[in-house]
């Protein structure tokens, strides 16, 4: 597979227009209650804000800035421990929600801290995705004309680049697996893909996370191998 490499801070395509930007109305949930304190850095927005969409001048708000670059390397998921929230949940229209509901939001907050944002069973329906990060699947519409297949191997190239250029190595993407994404002014896709570390080397599994700022400029934030499971 050969897709030109994207520079470590890139624009999205200069033809997307507003109406393209990420697609993700069809999985979206009315989100309340039960955020934990460890969120402030990803929930810097309740409201989805389309990427583009946006106006540059208000980059600002409530003190984030929405043009910061991430920095490389930094796993916001470190240290993060799962608790169970003791708080009577409501949905939008004041009524508990399901025991079921409720139950496979702990179970999907688990498993998105267990695996540090990469993983998430897809079969639960919870009354809302951790920290707004939700399965996508790659043959979805992310921007017009394109999946997010193909715009997950877009992120794993700024992301491989910046990796290679660092270690010195040359790690290429084969294909990729699943990965998840959360929107908003600052977007971030969590993505597992498979790699060779060597043109005649063993497939190996492994993870990026990239950042889409307000100004539409990706930002690579990790690459690595994927953790062995625990037994």
């Amino acid at each position: 597979m050969l897709l030109n490499q994207c520079a470590e801070e890139t624009t999205i395509e200069d033809s997307m227009e507003a109406s393209s930007s990420v697609v993700v109305s069809s999985c979206l949930t009315k989100r309340k209650a039960e955020f934990d304190p460890e969120e402030e850095e990803e929930e810097e927005s309740d409201g989805e804000i389309e990427e583009g969409k946006a106006k540059i001048e208000e980059r600002k708000a409530g003190g984030i800035d929405y043009l910061k670059v991430p920095e490389w390397d930094v796993d916001s998921f470190d240290g993060l421990d799962y608790y169970s929230s003791p708080e009577v949940l409501f949905s939008s229209e004041d009524e508990p929600f399901s025991e079921e509901a409720i139950q496979h939001y702990r179970l999907f907050k688990r498993q998105m801290i267990g695996s540090k944002g990469f993983y998430g069973d897809p079969a639960l329906r919870p009354f809302d995705h951790y920290r707004g990060i939700k399965p996508m699947g790659l043959e979805w519409e992310a921007l017009t004309d394109k999946d997010f297949r193909a715009y997950w191997e877009e992120m794993v190239y700024v992301c491989l680049q910046k990796l290679n250029k660092d270690k010195d190595s040359n790690v290429e993407l084969v294909e990729v697996v699943r990965g998840y994404y959360r929107a908003g002014p600052r977007s971030k896709s969590y993505i597992t893909f498979m790699a060779r570390e060597k043109p005649d080397g063993p497939l190996v599994e492994y993870q990026a996370k990239c950042m889409v700022t307000l100004d539409r400029k990706r930002h690579p934030i990790l690459c690595r191998p994927a953790p062995t499971p625990r037994p």
